[in-house]
């Protein structure tokens, strides 16, 4: 049995190339047979994912280092049926904490995959008119995209990562958007929701670095957290994050919580859309339905 890794170097920022380096070190000094496949630019995912399955065979595996949104394209690059295990090295690791997988142990995270057996996870599957693909994260549309592409822009996210403080760099600019964020209408599985501030369609509890959104969403299981907040004033807002902090908000009567196993929606104006922390765009009236996949993980 062969290893086929997918890494990315720069992931982290940086970090993806000390974890690889930790593991092809373990996996020499082991004799453990691997073979290495680097990303070199954006969405390399896709082409070395092709080669690695070109290669391999049966009994080989497929381990994808780097971050949510490395997986995320890698996965998008596998097919259904593929297993595939998964090594953290990002800045937001919302993925490995869904899994329960160590943020800080590569070792001890590779052993725990060596020794597994397969297990089925779902991740989200959507599908409009100009958008299809596989979500391993979130679906968010509105607040959370505006967050992602300003913070993805911002010089402050590669400052605070090498302070290991990512988390802060999602608040802060979280703050700054709260201010000009402009709601939206959207319906969904026949609820119309008229001033929707975020709206957030997830498989796991995380969002932004560790944000617990939707504390009892899965990746084990089929169901689909759909997690709306209204756009309301600026003093219920502020008094609203520190409970989402806490994984308290749901109580909250501006915070509506679905829980199902697939969502229909339309939204009456033109939104950015970010699907794992990449920025899309979602037209006015077109319908977008999310359902799950299942797919086989060794953790």
């Amino acid at each position: 049995m062969d290893y086929y890794i997918l890494a990315n170097p720069h992931a982290g920022p940086g970090h993806g190339q000390q974890v690889t380096d930790k593991l092809t070190a373990y996996l020499t000094q082991q004799k453990i047979t691997y073979h290495l496949f680097n990303t070199h630019q954006p969405l390399d995912e896709h082409r070395l994912m092709t080669d690695i399955l070109a290669q391999k065979t049966r009994d080989d595996r497929i381990i994808i280092i780097g971050g949510d949104g490395t997986i995320s394209l890698a996965v998008n690059a596998l097919p259904a049926e593929k297993a595939f295990s998964y090594i953290p090295a990002g800045s937001g690791n919302d993925f490995a904490r869904g899994l329960e997988v160590s943020l800080q142990d590569t070792i001890e995270t590779f052993d725990n995959i060596h020794k597994s057996t397969p297990q089925t996870i779902y991740v989200l599957k959507y599908e409009s008119e100009g958008l299809s693909g596989i979500a391993t994260n979130n679906f968010g549309i509105g607040l959370d995209a505006a967050i992602v592409d300003a913070t993805n822009q911002s010089l402050t996210k590669g400052f605070l990562n090498t302070l290991k403080l990512g988390q802060l760099a999602y608040l802060t600019t979280a703050l700054k958007i709260i201010f000009s964020k402009k709601p939206f209408q959207v319906t969904v599985n026949g609820v119309t929701f008229p001033k929707t501030f975020l709206f957030t369609l997830t498989k796991h509890p995380f969002f932004g670095v560790g944000v617990p959104l939707a504390p009892d969403a899965s990746l084990m299981d089929a169901d689909i957290h759909l997690v709306e907040v209204d756009r309301i004033h600026l003093l219920g807002i502020f008094a609203l994050i520190p409970k989402v902090l806490k994984a308290k908000h749901l109580a909250n009567k501006h915070v509506h919580h679905m829980v199902d196993g697939s969502f229909t929606l339309e939204i009456t104006s033109d939104q950015p859309v970010q699907i794992d922390g990449e920025i899309h765009q979602l037209k006015a009236h077109q319908t977008l339905r999310v359902t799950t996949e299942k797919r086989t993980i060794l953790r």
